[in-house]
């Protein structure tokens, strides 16, 4: 595809682990690394999603792959950030708006139950989330980006639902220094494809 369409893809994934496949190889693992030869010799973004336990191995696929930008997300990988991204340039990380740490009842239980929980713990959940993600976005401006990768349930894709993460999403972007807000909203995602 890559030969037939040439300019059409700027990036391969995502692949990796998932809370709904734990099974998944590590990062590093044989069957990805051709992969991110391929992703190498033709300058693409590599969107990966590690499991839980795998930032080791995530490190070693960043370190023999260390021309191929790595974008990471998912909340098993986040205390190991600030060491990754200090070692290694060539990853970045993508926020989303579930921010399955700080709002964990998103995957489990009604609609309803969801949109109460969030509207009444709003500055609890903000206030999580700003501690645990705005000193290293801060740290690392040039590195994270607001994504809105969401769990396989039905309603997480209702206009309403949507438009609630949304505000969520602002607000948490509103609570950054503002020299940080734009790129994390939009313009590093913007660098990374170009």
């Amino acid at each position: 595809m890559l030969a037939l369409r040439p300019g059409l893809f700027t990036g391969f994934g995502e692949v990796g682990d998932s809370p709904t496949e734990p099974i998944n190889p590590p990062p590093d693992a044989p069957i990805y690394s051709g992969n991110f030869q391929v992703a190498s010799a033709n300058n693409l973004l590599v969107y990966f999603h590690p499991g839980a336990g795998h930032q080791e191995n995530l490190e070693r696929a960043l370190q023999q792959f260390p021309n191929v930008k790595f974008l990471i997300h998912g909340d098993f990988v986040r205390p190991y950030l600030d060491g990754l991204m200090e070692r290694n340039p060539n990853v970045y990380f993508t926020a989303n708006d579930i921010f399955d740490e700080a709002i964990p009842m998103f995957r489990f239980g009604a609609k309803q139950t969801f949109i109460d929980t969030m509207e009444s713990d709003w500055d609890i959940n903000l206030a999580k989330a700003v501690e645990m993600y705005k000193p290293l976005i801060e740290k690392y401006p040039n590195r994270f980006m607001w994504g809105t990768d969401r769990v396989d349930i039905v309603w997480n894709y209702d206009t309403d639902v949507g438009l609630l993460l949304a505000k969520f999403g602002r607000a948490f972007i509103g609570e950054l220094d503002p020299t940080v807000q734009e790129k994390f909203a939009y313009q590093n995602a913007e660098a990374l494809l170009q």
